[in-house]
Formats: structure tokens, C-alpha cells, sequence
């Protein structure tokens, strides 16, 4: 968590989302978080998914949390008050704290209030004087209200992709609700890109979901690709991001390359300039060596 004091510097809202189940949206969250965060940028990530998949992913418990989203929904708390600090320095979390069948039911119902949350998190800076260099949204699996909150209060999307033919229909689909949202109560919503997860190298389904997605979304598509890669798995186990498991791992790689990609992606015009005048293209970097799995 930072206290910025400049009045400029507004923290970019990233959502990540896809109604499928399994195409990695919570290892998606947690290890860009934590890959963005070793790159010293300040972030928060917000568990949206009453499943709770990412206060699992950081290890927390029922006992350890306080406050969570569920509170913040319910008006008693603000998104200041559910901040939890990770192992890793500039890295913090709002963890969805949903134990029973009510509970999440209440939530639900509160969450039909779609605006509540792009407000709370504005809070955090407008109220609480603090800022972050990136929000990461964790959405259940579903478009929901919930979901649907998480792009209200977005300044882009993140689309995690599997790789095979049914993912590319249901990002299509997901691509035509986001645009709605845009026309309407969201105007600045942007794609952030869709992300190719669990790509196996050499393997005719994989290659077509590359060449397929690649004809259909164009430059949506990131770089990176995630490959399918044992270490990812091991380190939910030991819930910790695969960059604090095995940092040469091809997953903790690739990883680090879409935070290297988001970042440069983000950087402000001036800066970005400046930094390309002195070095090679970003598809020439190191970190791309993750696209070979």
C-alpha cells in the first residue's frame, strides 16, 4: 500500500474475467500481481469470486480475515478497512469473505448495486489518501452482477483464454457483452488483451487456438502466451505466485513477461518515447522467451 501525493497518478483498474470455469483467472491474478509487484509497482488485488479462490491463493483463512468484500457490499466497511498485506512488499489484497450459502446470497442481492464498488474503490484514494499503481479484479465464473461490477469499475479487461475451439466462442461472446458495457454506463473500458493460458508447445490444438484467436482478435491478443507448466500448478498447492517457488520456471517467465508487456502497454506516452528510443522492440526482449513454453 502507497501514499501517493500526487494528485495526477490514478491507479489502473484491471478486471480479469471470462465466464468459463478453469482458464485461470485467480493464477492469472495472483502471479501478474506479483509480478508487477517485484517490478515495484504498488498493487491491490480485490477477490470478487465468492468461491473465495484468491484469499486461497494468498493462503488466508477464515480466522485471519477481518474484513472483505462482503462488508465493503453491505455499506459497514470501506475497501481502506479490508486491505490485507502479503509476503511481498507493495503487493495487498481484499479478500472475498463469503463462508455460507447466506452470505452469498446477500451478496447477490447487494451487488445488483453495480456501481458500489467503482465508487469504494475511488474512496480508497479520495478518503484514505492512498493509491496503487494497478487494482486486480478476480471474478467468479459467471456474468454476473458481480462480474458485471468488476467492468463497471474496470479501466480495461483481461481475458484469460484456454487454449481449444469452444474458449474462442466464449471469448467472442464475452468481447460483444464487454462492448455493451462500454456503450453504455462505462465509456472508458478498454480491452487490456486476451491472454493464451495453459499453451503446450508442439501440439495441433494449441497451435490452432494460436492461429485461430490470432485471425479473430488480431492485436488483442498478448504476446506472452502461459505455458501448461508444472511449477504453476505446485505453487497453488504452497499457495504462493511460481515466481516464490521456482523463479526459472517457464511459468514464473512468462509471468513476468505480461507484466513487462502491461507495463510498457501503460506507460505514459512521454516516458514510453523516451524508453523505446534506447531499446529494442518489446517482442525482442528476453522475457519473450516464454512463448516457446
Amino acid at each position: 500500500m502507497m501514499d501517493k501525493t500526487d494528485p495526477g497518478h490514478v491507479a489502473k483498474i484491471i478486471t480479469i474475467a471470462n465466464p468459463k470455469g478453469g482458464v485461470g483467472k485467480t493464477t492469472t491474478a495472483i502471479n501478474l500481481a506479483a509480478s508487477l509487484a517485484i517490478a515495484e509497482k504498488s498493487v491491490l488485488t480485490v477477490g470478487m469470486d465468492p468461491n473465495g479462490s484468491l484469499s486461497a491463493a494468498w493462503g488466508l483463512t477464515e480466522q485471519e480475515i477481518k474484513v472483505g468484500i462482503y462488508e465493503i457490499f453491505l455499506g459497514t466497511y470501506d475497501c481502506i478497512d479490508a486491505i490485507h498485506h502479503s509476503d511481498i512488499p507493495n503487493l495487498d489484497l481484499i479478500p472475498s469473505n463469503i463462508f455460507t450459502h447466506e452470505q452469498e446470497v446477500r451478496l447477490e442481492q447487494m451487488s445488483k448495486n453495480r456501481i458500489l464498488l467503482k465508487r469504494k474503490l475511488a474512496d480508497l484514494a479520495t478518503k484514505g489518501k492512498i493509491d496503487y499503481d494497478y487494482i486486480i479484479i478476480d471474478t467468479p465464473p459467471a456474468v454476473n452482477d458481480l462480474t458485471i461490477a468488476a467492468l463497471y469499475a474496470a479501466n480495461s479487461v483481461l481475458i484469460p483464454m484456454q487454449t481449444g475451439y469452444f474458449s474462442l466462442k466464449v471469448v467472442e461472446k464475452l468481447l460483444h457483452m464487454i462492448q455493451r458495457i462500454k456503450n453504455g454506463v462505462n465509456p472508458e473500458l478498454k480491452i487490456e488483451g486476451i491472454l493464451l493460458n495453459f499453451y503446450e508447445k508442439n501440439t495441433k490444438a494449441s497451435l490452432r487456438t494460436v492461429e485461430e484467436a490470432r485471425k479473430m482478435f488480431g492485436e488483442l491478443i498478448f504476446n506472452t502466451v502461459i505455458p501448461k507448466n508444472t511449477a504453476i500448478g505446485y505453487a497453488a498447492f504452497e499457495k504462493k505466485p511460481v515466481i516464490l517457488v521456482d523463479a526459472l520456471a517457464p511459468g514464473a517467465v512468462a509471468y513476468l513477461s505480461l507484466a513487462d508487456e502491461i507495463m510498457r502497454k501503460n506507460q505514459p506516452e512521454r516516458w514510453r518515447i523516451e524508453f523505446d528510443d534506447g531499446v529494442s522492440n518489446p517482442s525482442d526482449s528476453p522475457l519473450e522467451l516464454s512463448k516457446i513454453g
